[in-house]
């Protein structure tokens, strides 16, 4: 990338890592010096993510407050903590399920809380450190084919300011993705076939970019740049935030 940022010294953890923007987040900061451990629930995955990273890969079921806790005490100390795990279902409001209601809320909500929890009370303990959430645009507005996917992602911008306040002087922030072509967006459009015919997916797709005034989707690296600059010293006086990188499709 390029980039000026120097983390060589500190140690991060990246949830999500299998993902594209998770594993992204990994390369950004192994490139910046970053001494790395990458977890997914997927073991395979997340250690395709990690090769040629020189990091360290384990797998955790992170809604599970036991693993979360565990993971964190098999670290040791941990300079960053980036959150990237979550998945999203494409599922009209009124047909949204209890069992999918609760398992996007335990994997986006309730995972990130755990894991957060238990890093920030090691940070706090040694009075630095830095956490940033990967929300989502779709905090900023309603999603009504996937409502669930909405309200968690609105939920980690409140976490993220109550962290921020509860852990200072850790910093704490939020990014907000808007399209990024990952496999999760992959699983959005295949998902809108299905459910609303050939051809949805892409509409879909060419509605949300042509509302962004960039007028294209983000790359994976645009992404981790923000991230990479918010876990930094260059934002010592940034917390409690939350910035979309989206192409400006929204500007709140």
């Amino acid at each position: 990338m390029g980039v000026a940022i120097d983390l060589a010294g500190r140690t991060a953890l990246v949830t999500g890592a299998a993902g594209g923007l998770g594993s992204a987040c990994a390369r950004a900061l192994a490139e910046a010096g970053a001494d790395l451990v990458l977890t997914d629930l997927d073991e395979g995955r997340v250690a395709a993510s990690a090769a040629g990273l020189g990091a360290r890969v384990r797998a955790a079921d992170l809604a599970d407050l036991d693993q979360a806790r565990a993971l964190v005490e098999g670290i040791g100390e941990l300079d960053i903590l980036v959150n990237c795990a979550g998945i999203m279902r494409t599922t009209p409001f009124l047909e949204v399920s209890p069992q999918e209601w609760r398992r996007i809320v335990d994997v986006n909500l309730n995972a990130t809380f755990w894991i957060t929890q238990a890093v920030g009370r090691r940070m706090v303990e040694r009075g630095r450190g830095s956490i940033v959430t990967l929300a989502s645009v779709a905090a900023r507005s309603g999603r009504p084919n996937a409502p669930h996917y909405s309200a968690t992602k609105t939920a980690l911008l409140s976490l993220t300011k109550s962290a921020a306040e509860a852990f200072a002087p850790v910093r704490v922030n939020a990014v907000c993705p808007g399209v990024f072509l990952t496999p999760m967006w992959e699983e959005i459009i295949a998902d809108r076939d299905r459910r609303f015919g050939d051809g949805a997916g892409q509409g879909y797709l060419k509605e949300v970019g042509d509302r962004a005034p960039l007028r294209r989707p983000g790359r994976a690296e645009e992404l981790a740049s923000v991230v990479l600059f918010l876990v930094s010293d260059l934002a010592s006086y940034v917390t409690g935030q939350a910035l979309n990188v989206d192409g400006g499709l929204e500007m709140d």
